[in-house]
């Protein structure tokens, strides 16, 4: 089993970002290529924000995302009026809800009249019938098409039968080597969720435990996958995880600590921060402050013989001085050494 992350010296692509910012909805994707378009309302408003997911899958069914008062049982149909007059009504039994107040739709509706409709408008007004009473709120569309294309972009389907906007008839790109996003403990192996539940207060997230993925999984060598989850509180901007190393074999599950380089020098920790994986690449962007003009940047890749974690590159930039630059893969170079 692997011990330790190591040190690297040939350099290697950083990984590529996904999502992006497009007017007013901003796209974000997981490891898995799970994609969410998303729309915020104002401060005080009744429904939080809207949005449109889709897993990578080559069948994976559009689903429509309403973010209300995480107290408010949705008790009928939910609406969406489409400037122009198109309104789509969707049921309340094809709804799911979760801690955290979002309600969920795979409806075929949602793929077919409402997303006919919405590409091709201004606004959408969304209204749920929940025990609160009813709640309503006026959704921009701004910016929803060229969201809808970065998905297919992130997802690989521009040209392709399954795409949102641009169709054709090319193939889906291989999914095989996809990380496997992970939602709840309950799909982490047992060696592994024990590791993690020991691991002090890993499992202990506060309110973020309903708000995002736990984390994701990928092969690491023969007959083993390595395990990278959410662990401890959030901060404001920074979003700590761990690594695990699960054998299939022996049935056995390792922390893995990270090398990192500093100023000061190397170093390991059980840590890492704002990851992210692309291409066998994992990164890490600690940051200063939520601006993000300081921080650290690190980034490993993951050997795929061994499953060995390297690290490849290592940028620190102390001075919180508002001037981010081109980003933080740009920032001074401690590791390799020149």
């Amino acid at each position: 089993m692997l011990a330790c992350a190591a040190l690297g010296t040939s350099l290697v692509p950083a990984a590529a970002e996904t999502g992006g910012t497009f007017r007013d909805w901003t796209v974000t994707c997981t490891p898995g290529l799970s994609c969410t378009a998303t729309t915020f309302a104002a401060g005080g408003a009744s429904i939080y924000g809207l949005g449109l997911e889709r897993a990578a899958a080559a069948d994976a069914p559009l689903g429509l995302v309403l973010s209300i008062p995480s107290d408010a049982a949705l008790r009928g149909p939910v609406t969406l009026a489409i400037d122009g007059g198109r309104s789509v009504s969707l049921p309340q039994t094809s709804f799911k809800a979760d801690a955290a107040g979002r309600i969920r739709s795979s409806d075929p509706a949602v793929a077919g009249d409402l997303l006919a409709g919405m590409r091709h408008a201004g606004s959408v007004r969304a209204s749920v019938e929940t025990s609160a009473g009813r709640l309503e709120q006026v959704f921009s569309l701004s910016g929803l098409v060229a969201s809808l294309r970065r998905i297919d972009e992130d997802q690989g389907r521009i040209g392709t039968a399954t795409a949102l906007t641009d169709r054709g008839d090319k193939p889906l790109p291989d999914r095989t080597g996809l990380p496997a996003d992970i939602a709840s403990p309950d799909e982490l192996p047992a060696p592994v969720r024990t590791l993690w539940e020991a691991a002090g207060d890993c499992a202990d997230r506060g309110d973020f435990a309903d708000l995002a993925e736990l984390g994701f999984s990928m092969p690491a060598g023969p007959g083993s996958r390595l395990y990278v989850i959410a662990c401890g509180m959030p901060g404001a901007y920074n979003f700590p995880s761990r690594l695990y190393q699960y054998s299939d074999d022996d049935k056995r599950a390792d922390a893995v600590p990270l090398v990192w380089m500093t100023t000061q020098g190397p170093t390991a920790d059980l840590s890492i921060w704002n990851v992210d994986f692309d291409g066998g690449v994992l990164s890490s962007f600690f940051k200063g402050r939520g601006i993000g003009d300081c921080g650290r940047y690190s980034t490993w890749r993951v050997e795929p013989d061994t499953g060995q974690v390297v690290l490849v590159e290592a940028r620190e930039k102390e001075d919180c001085d508002g001037e981010a630059g081109d980003g933080p893969d740009t920032w001074p170079l401690l590791w390799p050494r020149r």
